[in-house]
């Protein structure tokens, strides 16, 4: 009751169809960051994410489904267009075994339209290499922002297969440079530090709310594992970045230890076409990823 009445408060929490692009850049959209690509519909608003050749998910706003490999998840979003949630269920058999299950994501956000939560769960049985098993797994990152930067990042992970029971956790610091962010474009490494499996790269066309004040130059990651077996271990990663931009302010190539990305846009003008108004068609030489890698964190890798 009390979550209702909170959901009640604000016209933002409201699901609704987004009419346009959540956010442009120097009247820009993001065609392509690093080996990730976009494709928008006629309202400016993103439909298709790609990974190389890979789809990874279509968006029908209008039925308020994201699509992969011909399975369907439902996905809702807030009164400004970001993604408020996605729920899936799926049922197949490969090579490998039998798989039944579902999962649930969704995402939080503060009256500055900054992400404060992304939660995760999922359940899962079947059969693998002619074994039963049975998964439960939960998953939840914080994140703080602190002058309009996002500096912290706490995650904690529950799993639970065949009764037994494993933890995982990190804590993820960023640290910032004298860049100031104009544009409110999302980097490589700042969706990077939000660790959401592959919903970040939602992140980089606006759909997750709002990017820090600046450019991150580098964050620190300490992480921690168990089981109840009595295995322990734990460990520490740290990054860095750097940026080139284009004239008019748009990051051009990103560094991160080292490895470049290059962004490419296309041009947005909410008076003339893009040229796309559907890409639900014919995509038979593209490899999809289908809904239960999407959710599933650790269990059964394929």
């Amino acid at each position: 009751m009390v979550m209702c009445l909170f959901a009640a408060c604000s016209d933002d929490d409201d699901d609704k169809t987004p009419q346009g692009p959540t956010m442009t850049y120097a009247g820009k959209l993001p065609s392509k960051v690093g080996n990730y690509s976009f494709v928008y519909d006629d309202n400016g608003r993103c439909v298709q994410v790609k990974s190389g050749s890979y789809v990874l998910g279509e968006i029908d706003y209008d039925k308020g489904i994201l699509i992969s490999d011909d399975e369907e998840a439902k996905v809702s979003f807030t009164g400004k267009g970001y993604i408020k949630s996605i729920k899936a269920s799926w049922d197949y058999k490969d090579e490998d075994g039998s798989y039944k299950g579902s999962g649930e994501i969704s995402f939080s956000y503060n009256g500055d339209g900054q992400l404060t939560s992304y939660s995760e769960s999922s359940s899962e049985s079947g059969k693998e290499d002619g074994e039963s098993f049975s998964y439960k797994g939960t998953y939840k990152a914080t994140y703080t922002w602190k002058n309009g930067n996002l500096v912290k990042v706490v995650t904690e992970e529950t799993d639970t297969e065949d009764g037994e029971k494993s933890e995982y956790g990190s804590t993820c610091t960023i640290e910032y440079g004298d860049q100031k962010n104009e544009l409110g474009q999302y980097s490589v490494g700042l969706a990077d530090v939000l660790d959401m499996e592959d919903a970040d790269i939602f992140a980089y066309v606006g759909m997750l709310g709002k990017a820090s004040s600046y450019f991150p130059v580098s964050y620190t990651e300490e992480w921690y594992e168990k089981d109840s077996d009595g295995y322990e271990n734990e460990g520490k990663h740290d990054s860095n970045m750097t940026y080139s931009f284009n004239s008019d302010g748009t990051i051009a190539t990103e560094y991160v230890n080292g490895t470049s990305y290059n962004y490419s846009y296309i041009t947005y003008d909410e008076d003339e076409s893009l040229g796309r108004s559907s890409v639900f068609e014919d995509n038979s030489d593209a490899k999809s990823l289908n809904f239960r890698s999407f959710f599933m964190r650790h269990r059964g890798r394929k």
